[in-house]
């Protein structure tokens, strides 16, 4: 007799695992280094950049690690939708 293989299961083990606050902060983190050089050429990019960045670290300092990475992530796109404009 043959083995039945449930193809539901086989397809969710397959599936890549959604990213955590720490590795969603790590990816948003990376990004904002690349986004970041940009900003230091436009003063209202860097004041905005800094007064979040001051934000973010607030959070992880208090433990608020998702608050932390919702800032970070939407800085990130904020910086992107900046960078576009420019």
């Amino acid at each position: 007799m043959g083995i039945v293989i449930d193809l539901e299961e086989h397809r969710r083990a397959r599936r890549p695992a959604e990213p955590g606050p720490v590795e969603r902060l790590d990816a948003a983190v990376s990004e904002l280094e690349r986004l970041l050089a940009a900003v230091e050429r436009h003063p209202a990019g860097k004041h905005l950049a800094e007064s979040e960045l001051l934000a973010i670290t607030g959070a992880l300092s208090i433990g608020r690690l998702e608050e932390a990475v919702e800032r970070a992530e939407r800085l990130c796109t904020r910086l992107r939708k900046a960078r576009r404009r420019a």
